[in-house]
């Protein structure tokens, strides 16, 4: 509470700016203020997410990195998006002293274009086998289009199709929901629960705007979901997203550039993504199923 004088009072409604007043401070010595001034600094100067900030936040230590040879995980691209084997061995070596991990994508299913690597493609590749570190990497690079966007179904029809897959696979990408047919989404989860009965575990990005808005000229604006994230939701309402991660100002390495400032929901799928690719890791150890759908 806060008093003015009583000549004052019948003119305010109210004194801003105090609705937290400064905490008590004490005399210290020179050298220990200094201390407490840096130590403020770093608190509020964000230098950005790397490996060591993800790993640290989520209780990760040095023993969290895979062990076992029948676990693995993937990433799959689209939209000509491909990434580059030397950039993940320079982030890596950059960002990766702190545990053991894997330099090099174990296996590519699909054509990996020649040109410039795309950020989106470096960004799941290096943080999924940043959380889920020593774990054997899968990339599925699909190209090509389904009505100008994602060739959801032609990736899940090749999966399908595979006897021996990865157990854990993240998926940085999505359309509007009322951009797709219903018949198109429907044959889209019919293989989603294919996937489901094998056992395997497949994340999506929810996309950076939440629930989404469609705006219309009447005025009567609709949630818009993004598809395939919007997949296997509650009947009785809908949740996006089902998990949450860091997803703002993640360092990445493209085209050899380490490159800052690189934010969104594709960010943190690949995060989670070999967060349960660890979990699958322990249960596999102890003769236990992965984790699954």
């Amino acid at each position: 509470p806060y008093t003015v004088p009583a000549e004052l009072a019948e003119h305010l409604d109210f004194v801003g700016g105090l609705h937290r007043f400064p905490a008590e401070r004490t005399a210290v010595s020179r050298a220990a203020e200094a201390t407490k001034d840096v130590g403020a600094a770093r608190a509020m100067f964000h230098l950005g997410v790397t490996p060591s900030v993800l790993r640290q936040r989520y209780n990760l230590t040095a023993r969290d990195v895979g062990v076992l040879p029948n676990n693995s995980q993937a990433c799959a691209q689209f939209l000509e998006q491909y990434f580059h084997q030397a950039d993940l061995a320079e982030f890596m070596q950059l960002f990766g002293s702190s545990f053991a991990h894997r330099t090099q994508v174990d296996k590519v299913v699909g054509h990996q274009g020649h040109g410039k690597a795309g950020l989106e493609a470096s960004l799941d590749v290096e943080y999924i086998m940043s959380t889920g570190a020593n774990v054997s990497t899968w990339v599925f690079s699909n190209s090509g289009r389904h009505e100008s966007q994602e060739p959801f179904l032609a990736w899940l029809l090749l999966l399908s199709n595979m006897s021996a897959l990865p157990w854990v696979h993240s998926v940085s990408y999505g359309d509007d929901e009322d951009s797709l047919s219903l018949a198109y989404m429907e044959r889209v989860n019919a293989e989603f629960m294919k996937a489901a009965a094998r056992g395997l575990t497949i994340l999506f990005a929810s996309g950076d705007d939440g629930a989404g808005c469609r705006h219309v000229h009447s005025g009567n604006h609709t949630f818009r979901p993004s598809f395939p994230a919007s997949s296997y939701y509650n009947i009785g309402g809908r949740a996006s997203p089902y998990l949450a991660a860091l997803s703002d100002n993640y360092w990445v390495v493209t085209n050899r550039i380490p490159l800052p400032w690189v934010s969104g929901t594709s960010a943190s799928t690949p995060v989670v993504a070999g967060m349960l690719a660890l979990i699958n890791d322990r249960r596999l150890q102890r003769g236990l199923a992965p984790l699954g759908f």
